[in-house]
């Protein structure tokens, strides 16, 4: 099983991604603070930024840029990614035991 996006933003085409296909069950309230953490990041980093979970369930946040965009900073934007991690640990927390209760939901 492959990592799976719960949401994405980019800064190149100024859109917000959210999965409600294989997520429809998340909370208004959480979707929206999901977009202001995505777009905030995206906005900082001058990138894509994901949001996601590994097959373990693990969450993870993470930024790139457009391979052509030289002007991407990759070291400024894994620290920036870093330190969002640190200031949002709990609500990411939370998203983790979320996946679990909905992942084997759908497993059964």
């Amino acid at each position: 099983m492959e990592r799976r996006i719960l949401a994405a933003a980019s800064h190149y085409k100024r859109s917000y991604f959210f999965n409600n296909e294989e997520f429809p069950g998340l909370p208004v309230g959480v979707q929206a603070e999901l977009r202001r953490l995505l777009t905030q990041a995206c906005h900082h980093t001058c990138g894509v930024v994901l949001l996601g979970f590994y097959p373990d369930g693990e969450v993870f946040l993470e930024a790139s840029g457009d391979e052509t965009d030289f002007d991407y900073d990759e070291i400024g934007a894994k620290y920036h990614i870093n330190a969002l991690v640190r200031e949002e640990a709990e609500f990411l927390r939370s998203l983790g035991l979320w996946y679990a209760f909905v992942d084997d939901n759908y497993e059964n």
